[in-house]
């Protein structure tokens, strides 16, 4: 358990909202595409990313910096013991969202989140370009012959192991079969042409993909009123309002880091639909923030005053570990932007 003595550190944050308003074309030479440079700067020059900003102003939680860093350590090691490559950068982002979103005071607990969270973020990031990959890492997972084993999928039957003990057994089966859900999901987005005008592409397939069901129902690790297994109900009710926010607020959050990457940019949903509707990107752009705010009002209209606070501290969190974590590139547009990291 957590000892007394552990600080819970707080972030500087910058002397103001208006310190944070965006400056005309400031990081728009990092897109080297013109025309993703134009959609990027249509967005920035509307003030809709300066009003998700200021959303999270007010939002300054504690954040278990020395539990992070000490479980990005062990990480690293396992990584280098199982022969996978996770980048040290993305262990230390995730660690802190996962601390960020998902607080917890048992370290073994928090340790056992951090696995899951690390491990697949890095898998969503290898498979979402390579579908063999993904293949592999479906088939070893629910086929029903002896699995083929790869450093992948031995880490991915260990990290569900090491959670097993801290969840109902028919928790894990439902946290597991979203996972391989998610890799479907990649499977059927490797299938979209690059000019956006396929039929593939479909809500069904993003629903699929993304890993929102499986992101959000980690709540339930936090506090007995999130229960997966005591408050089915809750969970049945909110899954799809949860899936819309992480889905259509991740969007319009990495939007910048997919231009600069060029490649990730046009897979996106935001420009595939732009490109598809024949409509302005930031128009596209405006109606899925819309819809990501109203999920977030929609979820706390569904929970209790007890799950509440625990669930808009998970939705404010990660629109704020998005603008704080270097991953995200933010701080190119605003320097002001005091960056979250160990």
């Amino acid at each position: 358990m957590k000892q007394a003595s552990r600080l819970m550190a707080r972030h500087t944050r910058p002397p103001g909202v208006d310190t944070l308003h965006y400056t005309p074309r400031r990081g728009l030479a990092a897109v080297p595409d013109p025309g993703h440079r134009a959609m990027v700067g249509s967005v920035l020059a509307s003030g809709l990313v300066d009003e998700m900003i200021a959303f999270t102003q007010p939002f300054d939680p504690p954040v278990d910096v020395e539990q992070a860093r000490a479980d990005a350590h062990v990480l690293s090691a396992e990584f280098d013991a199982f022969g996978v490559t996770v980048s040290a950068a993305t262990t230390r982002h995730i660690t802190l969202m996962r601390a960020l979103m998902v607080p917890v005071a048992d370290d073994a607990l928090a340790l056992a989140l951090d696995r899951i969270w690390v491990f697949t973020t890095r898998t969503d990031d290898v498979c979402c370009h390579d579908p063999a990959e993904a293949e592999a890492i479906l088939r070893s997972g629910m086929s029903t012959s002896p699995p083929t084993e790869s450093p992948n999928t031995r880490y991915i039957q260990y990290m569900f192991d090491e959670i097993a003990p801290f969840c109902d057994p028919t928790f894990l089966a439902v946290y597991k079969t979203f996972f391989y859900q998610a890799i479907t999901g990649v499977l059927m987005e490797a299938q979209f042409s690059r000019q956006a005008s396929d039929e593939v592409d479909s809500d069904f397939v993003r629903i699929f993909n993304g890993f929102s069901q499986f992101w959000f129902t980690s709540l339930q690790f936090t506090d007995p009123c999130l229960n997966a297994r005591s408050h089915q109900a809750f969970w049945s009710a909110a899954l799809s309002p949860c899936v819309t926010f992480l889905n259509d607020i991740n969007d319009v959050l990495s939007f910048y880091k997919e231009a600069v990457h060029g490649e990730d940019f046009v897979v996106g949903r935001l420009y595939r639909q732009a490109v598809q509707g024949d409509r302005p990107y930031l128009e596209v752009y405006r109606q899925t923030l819309h819809n990501g705010l109203a999920a977030y009002r929609h979820i706390l209209a569904l929970a209790s005053d007890e799950q509440r606070p625990w669930l808009d501290r998970y939705m404010r969190a990660f629109i704020h570990w998005h603008f704080r974590s270097s991953r995200y590139r933010w701080q190119n547009v605003y320097p002001g932007l005091s960056p979250l990291e160990f």
